[in-house]
């Protein structure tokens, strides 16, 4: 998922008179695809044990998630770990290995560490299973960190009941809409897509079912979700409905993956589906005050970026017929 969010602008220079969404949208004729460019593995990196796709996480207030792929099936699962550089490392966790078949697809092996208790506001430097050749690094927060951050999880129970529903409740209805005007929501995989690709998954259906009204009654602004590999823009909807009151619900997995683009969609597209494209792209949401916001889809084809969807947005929060 590639978004990029611009804060508030101290002035407006400018009147906005928009009731729901204004909508907009570039026509497009795909140009011919370049050949494939080969970049050979640097410094003796290439190996079958090297770590790839590795990425960090937050667990909890002082541990960090640590996940790779590997092409070989018994590199081990762990993670070396310190405060210093280069040196020999003080700490080392262990976790789990696993992979994945779907249809003719294979995956590599995944790994999954979780190291801690970290320090706050603290530089560690790690190596990921056999392969000691590539030292990473990350900063933790600081210990009364200023922002935020949750993760809503699409693979883990989400049913009435469960902890992460349980947390949804308890978290939407700390929300103070005077400090904090905007409401975005982001899940893995999409509630909403009229792309062919993942249909009929419990992780959209059955978390949609069970989160969507939590979701409207707090009025949340936004939904952004990524899983399918293509771009999908729709209305303000709830329970498949048009909803002036309702998510602006928004697909953007299209930041690209070596399993391709998913290029097909149902027809004929409906209603409440406003703009979508089997593209390359990201996305901008530039929130210019507490009641207006401008999210621009640019297609990314070859080295050019193009505009090629654009959505004026009300926040929830200042339409007096949805106050919730």
């Amino acid at each position: 998922m590639a978004i990029r969010v611009r804060g508030f602008c101290s002035a407006v220079a400018f009147a906005l008179v928009f009731a729901g969404v204004l909508r907009c949208a570039a026509s497009y004729d795909r140009p011919p695809s370049r050949g494939l460019v080969s970049v050979p593995p640097s410094d003796g990196r290439g190996s079958s044990s090297h770590p790839e796709q590795v990425h960090i996480s937050m667990v909890g207030k002082d541990k960090m998630r640590i996940c790779w792929i590997t092409e070989e099936f018994s590199t081990p699962a762990i993670v070396n770990y310190g405060t210093t550089k280069g040196a020999k490392y003080q700490y080392s966790s262990t976790g789990t290995s696993n992979s994945y078949k779907y249809v003719l697809y294979k995956s590599g092996e995944i790994h999954d560490v979780v190291i801690g208790p970290l320090l706050p506001n603290t530089t560690y430097h790690y190596t990921c299973g056999a392969d000691t050749t590539q030292e990473f690094q990350f900063k933790t927060p600081p210990a009364h960190f200023p922002i935020k951050f949750a993760v809503v999880g699409s693979y883990t129970d989400f049913e009435n009941g469960s902890p992460q529903y349980n947390w949804l409740v308890s978290d939407l209805a700390k929300v103070d809409r005077n400090v904090t005007p905007w409401l975005v929501v982001l899940i893995h995989a999409p509630w909403y897509s009229t792309n062919t690709a993942h249909q009929g998954e419990d992780e959209s259906v059955g978390m949609k079912e069970a989160m969507e009204e939590l979701l409207y009654g707090a009025g949340v602004d936004i939904v952004f979700a990524g899983h399918v590999h293509a771009y999908e823009r729709f209305t303000q909807v709830y329970k498949d409905q048009a909803n002036p009151c309702g998510p602006v619900y928004i697909n953007i997995g299209d930041g690209g993956n070596r399993e391709g683009l998913a290029s097909k969609y149902t027809s004929p597209q409906p209603n409440i589906s406003s703009f979508r494209e089997a593209s390359f792209g990201h996305g901008e949401l530039d929130m210019v005050n507490a009641s207006y916001a401008l999210w621009t889809w640019h297609r990314n084809d070859d080295d050019q970026s193009v505009v090629a969807d654009s959505v004026w947005l009300t926040t929830l929060k200042s339409v007096s017929s949805c106050k919730q």
